[in-house]
């Protein structure tokens, strides 16, 4: 089978490096810059402007990388569309403004998501703030696996044929996980409770489900696998949880019948990796 061609990446990165946190975008495509890597185009400013849409428009991946002021630790992923209205406050446009504009001018819209890095700090120096270097270094990593991900699917046949469901009620936490199993050739769904998930896992019937522990309450995780399980649902179910190591010596894996447990924040790398090896996918 032919090969797919490989998409053409744009990291665009904006935020003033003068107020510390704020220039947390133009930090990671620095970064981004120092690999230079084939087929990838890192760019940075200290705001979006209207000229950015003709960089989208010769790009099929877009990356917006900026700071946040408030929000989940490290990082916030959201997936862009052209907003219905373009709008300009204090000579600053949106990401989904500049989709827009490219929409209409250049009739193209690439696939596009905002990378919103917690900052903490945001007064007059040219440091971040400690914190704020950890959540870069987090978000980076983010971005390399997305690249690696898109160039190697490019060279393989396309969809793994696989699905997973997802379910847990923390949207960022979904929108990361569904950008890097989508990225890596996944099907994926999503359920944001317990009941929901049952109903969608014996609709679609899943080759694996990631199951938040925490959800309507501290262990709808391990109802939701028993019912799961009950019901003959027998395809590898993945906890995922931020209390870490006291899950794992508090819960019999085996007696709920799950493949293993994912500690959050989500190690990207680790998820894409044990998934492939469990449904053997290459």
């Amino acid at each position: 089978m032919k090969n797919l061609k490989a998409p053409r990446i744009l990291i665009l990165g904006y935020g003033n490096p003068g107020r510390q946190d704020d220039g947390i975008g133009p930090a990671v495509v620095e970064e981004i810059e120092r690999l230079k890597l084939p087929g990838v185009t890192a760019e940075s400013d200290y705001q979006l402007v209207i000229e950015n849409a003709a960089a989208l428009a010769e790009h099929e991946k877009v990356i917006f990388v900026d700071a946040a002021v408030k929000g989940p630790e490290s990082f916030r992923v959201k997936s862009l569309i052209p907003s219905s209205t373009i709008s300009f406050t204090s000579h600053v446009i949106e990401p989904e403004s500049v989709l827009a504009i490219c929409r209409d001018t250049f009739k193209k819209v690439p696939d596009a998501w905002l990378i919103g890095v917690r900052g903490y700090e945001f007064e007059l120096a040219e440091v971040l703030s400690e914190r704020a270097l950890e959540n870069k270094h987090k978000a980076l990593d983010f971005i390399k696996l997305l690249i690696r991900e898109w160039k190697g699917k490019s060279m393989a046949t396309g969809e793994t044929g696989k699905t997973i469901l997802i379910i847990d009620d923390d949207p960022d936490i979904c929108a990361a996980m569904r950008i890097v199993l989508e990225s890596a050739g996944f099907i994926v769904g999503e359920a944001g409770d317990g009941e929901e998930g049952l109903k969608i896992a014996q609709r679609i019937k899943p080759d694996a489900i990631l199951l938040d522990l925490m959800m309507e309450t501290v262990d709808a995780g391990s109802k939701v696998s028993t019912k799961l399980k009950e019901a003959g649902f027998k395809a590898p179910i993945f906890l995922l949880s931020s209390a870490g190591d006291a899950v794992r010596y508090n819960l019999d894996v085996s007696e709920l019948g799950l493949a293993g447990i994912f500690q959050k924040p989500i190690d990207h790398n680790v998820l894409l990796r044990t998934l492939k090896t469990k449904l053997k996918v290459k």
